[in-house]
């Protein structure tokens, strides 16, 4: 979605698979591979020469930190997960909060139905409009069965799905 709308895109995933995914199949202006080729800061310095302006927050730990140090000044961070730190028993601890200040970053987090009222109609009618154009592309994991639940979603904190994880209960 943010390239429909004409934002310059860099995403982070932990196979060169996935990479090669986000560049040649949702055409990322770049991306990177955050277990290999140095630090994640190391590597988003490089797929961003230029910082950042948006961040979209769903990793946490130490690439929420990366991020924070590539912000440009008055960048906004939009958080609505940390799935790193889900069930560590220790947390990561950000040491560059104060680029917030400095940087005069607004962070803000969200939970999916926040903005459910004002924004769903609209919504669903552009990502409808995109989706059958063709616009936005997607893949989805699909596990077959109540029984496949709890592996479907282990498997999703450990980064074994490719696309989005589903779990398909009933044919409708």
């Amino acid at each position: 979605m943010a390239k429909k709308l004409g934002l310059r895109v860099v995403g982070s995933a932990g196979s060169d698979d996935k990479v090669d995914y986000l560049l040649n199949e949702l055409k990322f202006d770049a991306a990177f591979n955050y277990k290999k080729n140095g630090t994640i800061l190391e590597n988003l310095k490089r797929a961003a020469p230029e910082g950042v302006d948006i961040y979209y927050e769903n990793v946490g730990g130490e690439t929420l930190e990366a991020a924070l140090e590539c912000m440009n000044n008055h960048g906004r961070v939009i958080a609505c997960g940390m799935i790193s730190q889900y069930n560590t028993t220790q947390p990561y601890g950000i040491r560059n909060l104060s680029h917030i200040v400095s940087k005069r970053i607004t962070m803000r987090g969200f939970i999916n139905d926040d903005f459910a009222k004002e924004c769903m109609e609209d919504f669903l009618k552009d990502v409808s409009e995109w989706l059958e154009a063709g616009q936005i592309i997607y893949r989805e994991d699909v596990e077959d069965g109540i029984e496949g639940s709890l592996g479907a979603f282990v498997g999703m904190l450990k980064g074994r799905n490719f696309g989005k994880q589903v779990v398909k209960i009933a044919d409708l």
